[in-house]
């Protein structure tokens, strides 16, 4: 008997509580509650280490390795691009590969 009111009872509060949540969109803002809640999360990501801009005139990507971006021109030339540095220097192409 008393475990069927001690149930009921937690039971009420349960659904209470979700009726709240389900309606707090719809209510106003409460100043006591405000100090209460977190600050909503934000998504924030690391700044990149480097920004390089390569001219798409040495082609498209193909493949990368080791800080190396190996990009094919339309003349079906390889280029071997090392951009582990920074501007005005890099990026610089390190090899050239010509197919014949």
């Amino acid at each position: 008997m008393i475990a069927d009111r001690y149930t009921k009872i937690v039971l009420t509060i349960i659904a209470a509580a979700l009726v709240t949540i389900a309606l707090r969109p719809w209510l106003p803002d409460a100043g006591w509650l405000a100090a209460v809640q977190p600050e909503p999360a934000l998504a924030q990501a690391p700044m990149p280490k480097y920004e390089m801009f390569l001219p798409r005139a040495w082609g498209k990507l193909v493949g990368f390795s080791s800080n190396s971006l190996l990009l094919e021109g339309s003349d079906q030339i390889l280029r071997v691009v090392d951009f582990d540095g920074k501007a005005p220097e890099y990026p610089k192409i390190r090899a050239l590969i010509h197919w014949q």
